[in-house]
């Protein structure tokens, strides 16, 4: 499971790069990135980018893809983590 800390850090991101209404509390793993939060692609692409030079890791095109909820990308962000700590 994802840090909370940074759980906290993507959320607030995720909605400071949204026009959608909502706070924290409004959203769970759930969430869609782009019918709940309005992230366009773009934007999740520039926000994945961010969060890779932040943590040094990276995630792939094609996973960042397939990214659909704010759940899809914490467990993205997770898995890039243990890569990069078994390796």
């Amino acid at each position: 499971m994802t840090d909370l800390a940074l759980r906290d850090r993507v959320i607030q991101r995720l909605l400071a790069a949204s026009d959608a209404k909502l706070t924290a509390a409004d959203v769970n793993e759930s969430t869609s990135l782009r019918q709940d939060l309005d992230i366009s692609s773009l934007i999740l692409v520039t926000l994945a980018t961010e969060v890779e030079e932040e943590l040094g890791i990276s995630i792939d095109d094609d996973e960042l893809g397939r990214i659909q909820t704010i759940g899809d990308l914490l467990k993205s962000i997770e898995g890039s983590l243990q890569r990069n700590r078994s390796a």
